[in-house]
């Protein structure tokens, strides 16, 4: 038995739809993840760092350190800063390349974390 056209062309946007939202779950649970690793763990860890007088190589982040009196507040200013504009840029940026954004930012928060806790426990 032949499925009438109108019937056929509902289930696939119906298809298109619960494709689109588990796409876009996907997609906020990597930006998730990227604000845990990159925004949180990088700057406890860093902070760690600091607190046995290491220093921040990222001239960056250095100068956000001198920003305000004690260099948390401008360090998670500027890190909150660069990652509203990453969300912003991968939100206007249509298809799945919008998750290479936060997959980048995991990896260097996972990076960063690693690096930090290396020097914190000096084994490098």
């Amino acid at each position: 038995m032949r499925v009438p056209q109108p019937i056929g062309y509902v289930r696939l946007q119906e298809s298109l739809d619960e494709l689109g939202e588990t796409s876009a779950d996907v997609a906020l649970l990597f930006w998730i993840l990227a604000i845990l690793f990159f925004g949180l763990g990088d700057t406890v860890s860093s902070f760690m760092v600091f607190s046995q007088d290491g220093n921040e190589p990222n001239p960056n982040m250095r100068w956000s350190l001198g920003l305000l009196a004690d260099g948390l507040l401008g360090f998670v200013l500027v890190k909150t800063a660069a990652i509203t504009i990453l969300y912003a840029i991968a939100f206007l940026w249509e298809g799945a390349h919008r998750w290479m954004i936060p997959i980048v930012l995991i990896l260097a928060g996972v990076y960063l974390i690693t690096n930090n806790m290396l020097v914190f426990l000096d084994i490098r």
